[in-house]
Parts: structure tokens; sequence; C-alpha cells
């Protein structure tokens, strides 16, 4: 054989080696892919939605085109932001929402909590710029949600204490407790109901400075 044949027949064995390899490393590739989601879905089953963002990361990381995981990933970033649009934590779901819709654009659920969010970041800053008003209508409520407290406790107390000596006064006094605190609870739906109107309506906003000041619109029955 001579120099050229020999020179032909090593090119032809090179190239036939690296078109195995190529096959070989194309096999790995669509095998780790398929086990990184297949594990995503696992954890996505389970609700672990830190693993499952895990795996789907770097089932895309090895094939940045891969459907399975980009629709996987769509789905636990969408999954988060409604977690944190249900904790209101705004920013992080919309953060997240963005996310879900770089792999998943027109998915309806994903634009729909989007609406939602950007809804309640707009009543939000309405509710930021009405502070002053708002701020001191809820300083003016938490007297009365611990007076609530404490009249519940009183209730429990004297309840047990009839249980250990069945003293009727302690439910008499359990009896006038309650009353009290049954209206005491309604005069605090009343002005939380009064509270709601003002934000809804967003109502402040033109307001002076000193009329803002007291919460004139909520006074204790």
């Amino acid at each position: 054989m001579d120099y050229n044949t020999r020179k032909q027949a090593l090119t032809a064995c090179l190239l036939a080696a690296a078109l195995s390899l190529s096959g070989c490393a194309q096999s790995l590739s669509h095998w780790m892919v398929n086990l990184r989601t297949s594990q995503g879905d696992t954890a996505l089953s389970h609700s672990n939605l830190k693993d499952a963002e895990k795996e789907y990361a770097l089932a895309l990381a090895v094939d940045p085109k891969n459907a399975h995981a980009r629709a996987g990933l769509a789905r636990v970033l969408y999954l988060r932001a409604k977690e944190d649009f249900t904790n209101s934590k705004l920013d992080e779901a919309e953060a997240e929402v963005q996310g879900s819709l770089r792999y998943a654009p027109g998915d309806a659920a994903v634009l729909a909590l989007q609406n939602q969010i950007e809804q309640a970041k707009i009543r939000r800053e309405i509710v930021i710029s009405n502070y002053p008003l708002y701020g001191s209508i809820e300083t003016s409520l938490k007297p009365a949600f611990k007076s609530v407290a404490s009249a519940s406790l009183e209730i429990q107390k004297q309840i047990k204490a009839f249980s250990s000596d069945y003293d009727t006064a302690h439910l008499t006094r359990a009896i006038i407790e309650s009353a009290d605190l049954e209206d005491e609870v309604h005069r605090i739906g009343l002005r939380l109901i009064t509270y709601r109107g003002l934000v809804q309506t967003g109502a402040g906003r033109v307001k002076s400075p000193i009329q803002s000041e007291t919460p004139s619109l909520l006074p204790i029955p």
C-alpha cells in the first residue's frame, strides 16, 4: 500500500471514529435530558418546586430547546409566582411570571396571573399614596384587635375555672364577656367596612394633610 492509500485509509478510520463518538455523545446528552426532565416531573408531582426547577434547568443546560424541560420550568415558575402572589410578595411574583412567559409566552393561566399581579400593584400604589390617612386608620384599629383577643382569653379563663369548681358565677362572667365581645366585634366590622370602602375608592387622595391626619370617617361607635 503506497503512502497516499495509507493516508486515505487513516483519514477514513479517523472520520468513522469521530462519527461514532459524536453518536455516543448525542445518545448521552439525550439520556441526560430525559433523566433530568423525568426527575423534574417527579419533584413537581410532589410539589417540590425547588428540586423541580433545578432539574429542568439542568436539562435545559444540555438542550436549551427541549420543549419538555421548557414547559416544566414554565410551570414551576408559574406555581411559585402564584404562591408568592397569595403571600402578597408581588415583586417576586412578577419576576417569576416574566420568567414563566419566556418559556411559555401564550400560557393563559400565566397571563391571567400577570394581570392579577398588575392590578394588585396598582391597588398597592393607591394605598401607599394615601398612607398618611390609611396608616392612621390601621393604627387606630390595633387597640380594638387587642381588646378582642383579651376578651376571648378572659372567656376561656372563666370557662376553665367553672370546670374546676362548677361555680356558675364563672359562667355568668363568661356570658357578660361574650356579649361585650360580640358588640366589639360588630363595631370593628363596621369600621373595617368603612376602611375597605376608602381603599376601594381611593378616598383621601385629594384631602389636605390636616384632614388626612385624623381618621374621622372611622369613629368608634
